[in-house]
């Protein structure tokens, strides 16, 4: 596996690196030991910032990483909403992209069903509200759709 290039693209390259670990069945306890010799620049400086026993936890490292380099839930609910097929590009392979973008905007793996299923009731809220309050509700990073509706309340009692 290549050395992480400051400018890279952080999400393909730690894409490829988990295909390649599962492809060749490392143990996932192995993962962060075998991708910190590969880090460099800010990755490399979210690494370092990590406390030693998170550090050696990949999902914990790989939450660092992303954090790090300001790849957040909000860029991949964007990026799955925006995403349309390239020329060249097999509906499979459209899938698949879609399918990677969703497990990483809402993370299944960590919520519930009715989690999900509030996320994305919140997602449809903030659609439908007026430009204005939209803009000032999401600034207060509401986490629910109730709360987003509450707040989106006030705003309109207030102008």
């Amino acid at each position: 596996l290549p050395i992480f290039q400051q400018g890279e693209d952080i999400e393909k390259f730690l894409h490829r690196f988990e295909h390649l670990a599962r492809t060749w069945k490392w143990p996932e306890n192995e993962w962060s030991c075998r991708l910190v010799p590969l880090l460099t620049g800010q990755a490399l400086e979210a690494y370092l910032a990590m406390e030693e026993d998170r550090a050696e936890v990949y999902d914990d490292l790989k939450e660092a990483l992303l954090e790090k380099l300001n790849i957040t839930t909000e860029n991949y609910r964007q990026q799955f909403r925006a995403t349309t097929t390239p020329i060249g590009e097999s509906p499979t392979e459209t899938y698949n992209r879609l399918r990677n973008l969703y497990q990483c905007w809402v993370r299944p793996e960590l919520h519930t069903k009715k989690e999900i299923g509030e996320t994305l009731v919140l997602e449809q809220l903030l659609c439908v509200l007026p430009h204005e309050v939209q803009v000032w509700v999401k600034e207060l990073e509401p986490k629910t759709g109730l709360a987003a509706a509450k707040l989106a309340q006030q705003y309109m009692e207030l102008h």
